[in-house]
């Protein structure tokens, strides 16, 4: 009897056991669903000699387009957070920079100056991460690395100048002289080979080469010798309009400002314009990118928008700051963007990384900046989305750069081997 009361009692138990399963576990606590996440990285110059033509927003837009990006859903609910680093224009940190970029999952990164893609671009390649920007040396166009640029490169850029001069000479009895200022560094020396080359089938002499330090002091015995060569053209190749204003300033001194035709290269003009003196006035300039005076471009109203949303408007304005970086920024944003897009709808979230991404560039074919910047196309053999450029005045008093021709294609092109070959 006493064993009988023993059995029932532990049916009762193993009754009650089995009808609570399934109650306890609905109660449970579902773990909840891991958030779909995509990275980027930003190495970008706060600190350094390039961080005053950075213009002031230039982290901020880039946030911003990122922010409006995740705002309305991110990616087919995929949310794209964009890490950044200060660099300082120094090599050292950029591939530390990069390093930290790769551990935390990146799957592709965006290097804003030619110093800091040319230092991690074999790293990249290596690691199968691509490289998204706006830097423009002959190396970053190999179609062996996974870099891809937006740009002209600066052998391309030396070489308009170059045509531009010899259509726009009317002097007949000798041949036009071009000489070059700028930074002892690949923006001012990586392109003078093939420049030399490309001046001589045109009749366009170049020289003297003048090359200083990254802050300089006194430019004055560069310019000497400039004098002394009887140039009529100088191209200020530098990677702010600091230094581009220095040189002017010097060049007041000697009586050389209205001796010659002054031409700035892309970063001067894309440059902060509130840097510049007067000493600027007048000064031509190249540029593949549009400015925010450009109202009739479909991207800058957009981007109008975008940093209305997320960035305090100028007081006299009444707009968010815009100068030539922040459709330098926004472009390489709607491409990074663009190729996320495609790797997400091609191969699912979870299994986009670097090659998807890489696999997702390569299909871009004459793609819409919505106006910033010409059509781009990337391949397999491609490395530059385009080579179009304009060439603008500096109206100081307006702080405006003002267009004096329509887009203009580079007399430049590459063969398969990223080698220069000219038209």
């Amino acid at each position: 009897m006493k064993h009988r009361r023993y059995i029932v009692l532990a049916i009762c138990v193993l009754v009650v056991a089995l009808l609570a399963t399934p109650i306890l576990g609905a109660c449970a606590p579902q773990a909840p669903a891991k958030e779909k996440v995509l990275k980027v990285g930003y190495l970008i110059d706060l600190t350094g000699p390039v961080s005053v033509s950075l213009g002031k927003n230039t982290l901020a837009t880039w946030l911003s387009n990122y922010r409006e990006l995740n705002d309305r859903g991110g990616i087919n609910g995929v949310r794209v957070d964009v890490a950044w680093e200060d660099y300082a224009f120094n090599v050292d940190r950029a591939v530390a920079a990069y390093k930290k970029f790769k551990d935390g999952g990146a799957v592709v990164v965006h290097p804003i100056t030619t110093l800091a893609a040319e230092a991690i671009q074999p790293l990249s390649t290596r690691d199968k991460i691509p490289l998204v920007g706006n830097s423009t040396t002959d190396k970053l166009v190999d179609p062996t690395q996974w870099h891809y640029t937006l740009d002209p490169t600066y052998t391309q850029m030396f070489a308009s100048i170059i045509k531009y001069v010899k259509e726009n000479w009317k002097d007949t009895s000798r041949k036009p002289r071009i000489a070059q200022i700028a930074w002892d560094a690949p923006i001012g020396r990586g392109h003078k080979d093939a420049s030399e080359a490309y001046a001589k089938q045109l009749g366009v002499d170049l020289g003297p080469w003048e090359f200083i330090p990254l802050i300089p002091l006194d430019t004055t015995p560069n310019l000497l010798r400039i004098r002394d060569a009887k140039v009529d053209f100088v191209v200020l190749q530098f990677g702010n309009n600091i230094s581009a204003t220095s040189v002017l300033r010097d060049a007041k001194k000697l009586g050389m400002l209205d001796k010659v035709t002054w031409i700035n290269g892309f970063q001067n003009v894309n440059a902060a314009v509130g840097n510049w003196e007067e000493v600027g006035d007048g000064t031509l300039g190249i540029s593949d990118t549009v400015f925010g005076e450009e109202t009739n471009v479909a991207g800058v109203n957009a981007l109008f928008d975008t940093l209305g949303k997320y960035i305090a408007p100028e007081a006299a304005t009444k707009k968010p700051y815009f100068d030539g970086t922040t459709g330098l920024i926004t472009r390489a944003d709607l491409v990074v963007i663009e190729a996320l897009t495609r790797a997400v709808t091609k191969v699912g979230y979870a299994k986009v990384d670097g090659q998807a991404v890489k696999d997702a560039l390569e299909t871009f074919k004459n793609y819409d900046t919505k106006g910033l910047t010409a059509p781009l196309t990337f391949g397999p053999t491609q490395r530059q989305g385009q080579s179009s450029l304009r060439f603008f005045k500096l109206d100081f008093k307006a702080k405006q750069w003002k267009a004096q021709t329509d887009w203009i294609q580079s007399p430049a092109q590459y063969d398969a081997a990223g080698k220069v070959i000219f038209k």
